[in-house]
C-alpha cells in the first residue's frame, strides 16, 4: 500500500462485541490492517477483543483529542444506530481521510417502543455522513437508504465478509432419520419474525401429521427483546405440548462459532421472517452450508439471496407456511439426496457465498483503503 509505508488509521464505533454483526466485521477490518504491518487503532466504549488494539473513551472529546486520531491518515466510522461517538466525524482532523461504513438503521416500526427514541436520535445523527470524504455501504440497499434521506455523499458498496467452513456435507442428517431441520438465527426481537415462524410451524404440523420437525433457534440475548424471548419460549414449550417429538424446538441463545456453523451444517431449511435487514450474514452462511433458504421479500433480502432463496410477501404468515411446507417436501424427499438435487444445489449455492469470502472481502477492504489514503495525500493542508 503506497509503497509499503505503514499508514496510520483510526476505526471508531461504540463497542466490538461477539455476536454481532457490526462488531465482526470492524474486527475482521482491524485484523487486516494490522496483518498488512500498519499501525491501526479502534476506539469505542467496550471491545471483547483481546487481541485488538483498542483505546476505550468515554466521550467525543476524548477521541478527538487522542494523538493517534489527530494524526491518523484514515479516520473508518461505522454507523448503524446513534453513539455520541459518532459526532466526532465533523471534526476529524483535514489531513485525514474520513471513511464511513454504513450498516443501515433499523426503522421505528419495527422495534420495541422502548427504542424509539433511540432510532430517532440515530436517524438524525445520520446527517453527519455529510461531512464524511465518502461512504462504504455493505449493500446496495444501504446506499439507496442514504441516497433517500437526501446524502450524496460519495460512495460505494463494499459487502462485509462472512467466515465460516465452506466445506460441504455430502448430504443432511435428514436422509437417514426422515426429521426435517429448521434453523432461525437472527436477535429476538418483532422484526426478526421468530414467534411468525413458530406460527408457521404450528399450523404446517396441524396440517401434515406425519411430518416431523426439528427448529433450532440462534440468537444474541444481549441484544434480544426479554419479552420477545420470553413469548417465543412460550411457543415453544406450547409445540411440544402439542405435537410431542414431532415438534422439537431447541433456543440455543449465544451459541458459539462452531456450535452454529454446525446447525447449519445439519439444516435443511434456514427459515428467516425478517422485516427489514441491511446485509444479513445469516443467509450467506446458510447457502455456504447448503441450506434451502426462506425468507420476507423486504430491504436487502432479494439482494442477499441472489436468485437462490424462496421469497415470499413480507407479512404473509399463509405464504410463509405453503414455503416450508413445499422446501420440506422437497428436501425429504429421497430423491433429493439420491439423484443429486443436493449436490448440484449446494455447489451452486456454496459458489455463490465464496464472493463473500474473507479472502476476497479483504482484498477488496484494502485497496479501498489504500484509494483513501491516495485521495487523502492530494488535501493540501497538513497538520
Amino acid at each position: 500500500m503506497g509503497g509499503n509505508r505503514r499508514v496510520k488509521i483510526s476505526h471508531v464505533h461504540g463497542i466490538c462485541v461477539r455476536n454481532d454483526a457490526i462488531s465482526n466485521s470492524i474486527r475482521d477490518e482491524v485484523r487486516w490492517l494490522l496483518q498488512e504491518g500498519h499501525d491501526a487503532k479502534l476506539f469505542g466504549y467496550a471491545c471483547d477483543y483481546p487481541d485488538l488494539p483498542f483505546i476505550p473513551v468515554g466521550s467525543p472529546r476524548d477521541l478527538y483529542l487522542h494523538p493517534h486520531l489527530q494524526a491518523s491518515d484514515v479516520v473508518i466510522l461505522h454507523f448503524g444506530v446513534y453513539y455520541p461517538l459518532f459526532d466526532v466525524l465533523p471534526v476529524v482532523p483535514a489531513r485525514a481521510r474520513r471513511v464511513v461504513v454504513f450498516h443501515n438503521i433499523t426503522p421505528k416500526a419495527f422495534v420495541a417502543p422502548s427504542n424509539h427514541a433511540v432510532i430517532d436520535r440515530s436517524f438524525l445523527q445520520l446527517s453527519n455522513i455529510a461531512f464524511a470524504d465518502e461512504v462504504w455501504c455493505v449493500s446496495q440497499t444501504n446506499l439507496d437508504v442514504l441516497r433517500g434521506a437526501g446524502i450524496q455523499t460519495p460512495a460505494t458498496v463494499l459487502p462485509i465478509a462472512v467466515h465460516g467452513d465452506l466445506s460441504l456435507p455430502d448430504r443432511k442428517p435428514s436422509a437417514c432419520d426422515g426429521v426435517i431441520r429448521l434453523l432461525f438465527v437472527g436477535r429476538f426481537v418483532r422484526s426478526k419474525g421468530p414467534l411468525e415462524l413458530l406460527s408457521a410451524l404450528r399450523q404446517l404440523l396441524r396440517e401434515n401429521g406425519d411430518l416431523r420437525l426439528r427448529l433450532d433457534m440462534v440468537g444474541n440475548l444481549q441484544f434480544s427483546d426479554a419479552n420477545m424471548v420470553a413469548q417465543v419460549e412460550e411457543a415453544r414449550a406450547g409445540l411440544h405440548r402439542q405435537f410431542g417429538e414431532r415438534a422439537r424446538v431447541m433456543i440455543h441463545g449465544n451459541a458459539d462459532d462452531d456450535r452454529k456453523h454446525q446447525l447449519f451444517l445439519e439444516s435443511d431449511l434456514f427459515v428467516l421472517p425478517t422485516y427489514h435487514e441491511g446485509f444479513c450474514v445469516p443467509v450467506v452462511e446458510a447457502f455456504a452450508s447448503g441450506c434451502r433458504v426462506i425468507a420476507y421479500d423486504n430491504s436487502n433480502m432479494p439482494s442477499i439471496c441472489g436468485g437462490l432463496g424462496t421469497l415470499v410477501p413480507t407479512g404473509d404468515a399463509v405464504a410463509l407456511m405453503r414455503a416450508i411446507a413445499d422446501v420440506a417436501a422437497e428436501v425429504g424427499d429421497p430423491a433429493w439426496h439420491d439423484a443429486g438435487g443436493f449436490q448440484a444445489y449446494a455447489s451452486r449455492a456454496s459458489a455463490y457465498a465464496a464472493r463473500f469470502s474473507p479472502a476476497r472481502t479483504k482484498a477488496r477492504f484494502l485497496r479501498s483503503v489504500e484509494r483513501a489514503v491516495l485521495q487523502r495525500r492530494r488535501v493540501p493542508a497538513e497538520a
